[in-house]
Formats: C-alpha cells, structure tokens, sequence
C-alpha cells in the first residue's frame, strides 16, 4: 500500500478526507502536529515554530521583516531549521510505513518516492465549501469567506515560499479531487483504491 500526501483549499474537506482514509486503511494520519514532533525530534523550541508556521513564512511582511531584521541571519537559520525539521520527520514517517501526511508540502517533499500518491483536493462548489466552513469554524457566511481567500493565500505562499513551485500546477499531483462533485467518503473510497 502507498502512502498519501495532500495539498488542500482551505474548506475543501481535505483534512476528513484524510483522516477518513487512514480510519479505513488502519494507518497513521499525520498533520500539523508533525510540527510538534519536528520539535521535539530536532530541539526545536515550540514557541518559534508556532511563530513561523503557515501562516506567516512566504508573506509579504514576513518577508520585509526578515530582510530588515537585525537578527535576520539568525532568525533565517532558525526558520530553516524548522522546516528542515519537518522535512526529515515527514520523510522517516513515511519510510516506517504508509501513512496519511496532510499539508506541509508533504506532496513535494516526497515525490520522489514511488511509494506515495500526491493529491490535491480543492471544491467547485463554492456554497458547499462555504457551508463546510461555517460549520467547522462556527463562523458567519462572510467571515467563512474572509477566511476561505485568507487561508489559501497563506497555503500559496507558504508552498512557493519552500519548494519554489506554483501550489495548484496540476503537474505537482498525481490527481486532483473536486470536493464539489465528490462527497468526502466517495473521495476517501477512490483514494484508497488508488494507494492500494
């Protein structure tokens, strides 16, 4: 059996999906708490990581403050650190067997393995993705909005911030998923077929 890597919109029901494919496999499921084992495994301090997750490296005012920074060469290192961190648990993870990793650039990081499958998942179906949200995040219709654009921007940049590649070039996947047409249980049926 393959392992699985998934990229996601924000709301695209991405993270059930692959929550729901390593219930049925009976394999591991991993996500941003890959963070907190990328501490604990390299010496990481928690409070650095939380500041330099997703949702601050590869923005623009990340990217100012960094550059005029005068501990930039140290925070730089620091930063590097951390996403190497990431790197190597994601790659020992997948060697111990195969699992679900979500995010994280986890579809780049191990494309070189025949052993995964690297999907991205996004929803057509703006009203569905909208619902999902303000059901998951208790959050309004137009906050769900606000906050669908906000997270995949961070999720963009934050792809193209560390692996130098456009987040939805259809070329970095082995498949893509519509969310829009497919329920979440039929994605997780396809998927493990696939990884199968």
């Amino acid at each position: 059996m393959k392992s699985l890597a998934i990229e996601r919109e924000f709301g695209s029901g991405g993270r059930a999906i692959g929550m729901e494919v390593a219930k049925l496999a009976g394999i591991p499921y991993y996500d941003g708490n890959l963070l907190l084992k990328a501490a604990e495994d390299y010496g990481i301090r928690i409070d650095l990581l939380k500041n330099y997750d997703e949702n601050k490296t590869g923005s623009v005012l990340y990217n100012i403050a960094m550059l005029t920074s005068v501990n930039r060469y140290e925070n730089q290192m620091k930063i590097n650190e951390m996403f190497y961190g990431i790197q190597e648990t994601i790659l020992k993870l997948e060697k111990e067997g195969p699992a679900v990793f979500i995010g994280r650039c986890s579809t780049e990081i191990l494309k070189s393995s025949s052993k995964v499958l690297r999907v991205f998942i996004y929803s057509s179906d703006m009203y569905k993705k909208t619902c999902r949200v303000m059901e998951t995040e208790e959050v309004s219709k137009p906050e769900a909005k606000r906050l669908m654009e906000r997270k995949d921007r961070q999720r963009e940049r934050y792809f193209k911030f560390w692996t130098q590649q456009d987040w939805k070039d259809r070329n970095n996947y082995d498949m893509e998923m519509d969310t829009g047409i497919l329920s979440i249980e039929e994605c997780a049926e396809i998927l493990l077929a696939k990884m199968k």
